[in-house]
């Protein structure tokens, strides 16, 4: 799969990319926001505004992408799934599934970590309101793997490289770099990934295939989260 139109400048393909980066870090920090506001008797009218803020931070970043990606791929369609795209989908499920386990396991054994740092501060922002904790719940399964996917996948792999291992890698290592690690196992999961999220987009062309790898790991992840903080 090739991107056709190269118009912009290195620079500016970096500022735009950086740019979205920094969206998708926006609703965590919304997220914080709401917990500390919880706390205070006067906050319905900012508690309303921030989770406006916060689906509408999804929403642009989501359409930001969306416009450069098809702007880089000339495509302003998504050509249906076929079968064989859930074959790939489910075959980059459970190569994702060997890969976290294995790292957590020498995470486990070496680091004596239970958890890695990115589930630890998703734990830690649910708790801190029952707003925070449902929205994270939704956003993280619904919204989360479109949004990651168009910036990660979709614009990352378009806007840089030539050669398909490099758009991946780069790919990989962002998305890792972007999930809290605090060591080298912890965040090769992550890394790990990032490159077959990536691996299955570039493979299929299609992003929807890897929006719904990223959908079954963000549910299986959050559904453990949700029912360990319920129970």
């Amino acid at each position: 799969m090739q991107a056709v139109d190269r118009g912009l400048s290195w620079l500016l393909r970096v500022t735009v990319t950086g740019a979205l980066i920094i969206g998708v870090v926006i609703p965590p920090m919304l997220l914080r926001l709401i917990n500390e506001l919880s706390h205070t008797n006067d906050w319905f009218g900012w508690r309303i505004a921030l989770v406006i803020l916060y689906f509408a931070a999804f929403l642009v970043v989501i359409g930001l992408a969306s416009v450069v990606t098809r702007h880089y791929t000339g495509e302003q369609r998504w050509r249906p799934m076929k079968r064989e795209d859930l074959g790939i989908v489910l075959t980059g499920y459970l190569a994702i599934i060997v890969c976290e386990s294995v790292f957590e396991i020498i995470n486990r054994l070496v680091y004596h970590q239970t958890q890695t740092q990115n589930n630890a501060a998703i734990k830690s922002l649910m708790i801190g309101s029952p707003w925070a904790f449902w929205l994270m719940a939704f956003s993280a399964v619904f919204l989360t793997p479109i949004m990651e996917e168009m910036v990660f996948r979709g614009v990352l792999t378009n806007l840089f490289f030539k050669q398909e291992w490099l758009k991946i890698l780069l790919s990989g290592l962002v998305f890792g770099s972007l999930h809290s690690s605090s060591t080298i196992p912890s965040f090769l999961i992550y890394v790990g990934m990032g490159l077959i999220l990536a691996s299955v987009y570039r493979l299929t062309g299609k992003l929807q295939d890897s929006i719904l790898l990223h959908f079954l790991i963000n549910f299986g992840a959050m559904s453990i989260i949700v029912y360990s903080l319920l129970t």
